[in-house]
């Protein structure tokens, strides 16, 4: 909100819109962080405490579809860039899943320099093989079982939606879900898993990605903002597009994940997440005159 307090003071933003923004803010957190699926997640909670191998070959094979088909998303989304500076954007992002690393961190300028050691499903393959999992057991969406294969199509339909407002808004969603309750608790479940082989699992692709989301969580509340100030931006198509997202895609991911999950005795949860706390919708919205103070 110091950002937003700057343009309003320089003129860049008329004083009405600061408030705007502090209820898209609170509605994000309440319809993305507050999501069931984020906020509660049981079979998440429940794989960070360890897991057996095939569960592990499980979670392994069904995400590598996802992670796999994502790319294509992204590869629509990069036909479909409004702007010349979006296009280069969401390419630098596939150029980098492709191979090429960035030169600072985990954005800006690639280094050009492609190998196939720096693709990222290439980790994901290393971590598989560890697991048993060889290239035709990985990324095929043929092995998806049905909320795999829902959370791909929630993706393709939402974040590589050729409405800029729901393709912002669901990739909100997959980045603070991401960087706030994916990796942490799989690394977490994997470690534990480890701590007990003679030769452990490769967990690169899950550690890269996890302090890859660690940055972007941030990023993408300067990316709410940029949009916000487009003329296209509709913050209710936003918070449909995240919404979606998360309970069309990630949520029916889980569920899935959980009701096929081999080898599941009474510690496991019997439901993937707890239902909502509240509703969005009942929050009280901001008073304009005492906002953006």
């Amino acid at each position: 909100m110091g950002k937003v307090r700057k343009m309003i003071a320089s003129g860049e933003m008329p004083a009405h819109r600061g408030p705007e923004f502090q209820q898209l803010l609170i509605d994000a957190c309440a319809r993305v962080l507050c999501h069931p699926i984020v906020a509660s997640n049981n079979y998440l909670k429940r794989f960070a405490e360890g897991v057996t191998e095939a569960q592990a070959r499980h979670e392994c094979q069904q995400f590598s579809i996802f992670a796999l088909q994502f790319d294509v998303a992204q590869a629509k989304l990069v036909s479909n860039a409004p702007t010349e500076e979006a296009y280069v954007e969401r390419l630098q992002v596939l150029l980098n899943e492709k191979g090429i690393p960035y030169k600072d961190g985990f954005e800006g300028e690639l280094t050009g320099k492609w190998s196939m050691d720096t693709v990222h499903f290439t980790w994901m393959r290393n971590m598989g093989r560890g697991l048993g999992l060889g290239f035709e057991d990985l990324g095929k969406v043929w092995l998806a079982l049905p909320g795999t294969k829902a959370f791909v199509d929630a993706t393709f339909n939402y974040y590589a939606s050729t409405d800029p407002n729901i393709a912002s808004g669901a990739a909100f969603a997959i980045e603070n879900w991401a960087a706030n309750y994916l990796w942490k608790p799989w690394i977490a479940g994997m470690e534990k898993f480890n701590a007990g082989r003679d030769k452990p699992v490769d967990l690169g692709y899950l550690k890269y990605h996890d302090l890859e989301e660690e940055h972007h969580s941030q990023a993408t509340l300067d990316e709410l903002l940029e949009n916000f100030t487009e003329p296209w931006f509709d913050a209710d198509k936003f918070l449909e597009g995240a919404e979606n997202m998360l309970t069309d895609g990630v949520q029916a991911y889980y569920v899935s994940q959980l009701e096929t999950l081999p080898d599941k005795d009474d510690t496991w949860p019997k439901r993937a997440f707890e239902p909502r706390q509240f509703d969005p919708a009942s929050l009280p919205r901001i008073e304009t005159e005492l906002a953006v103070r």
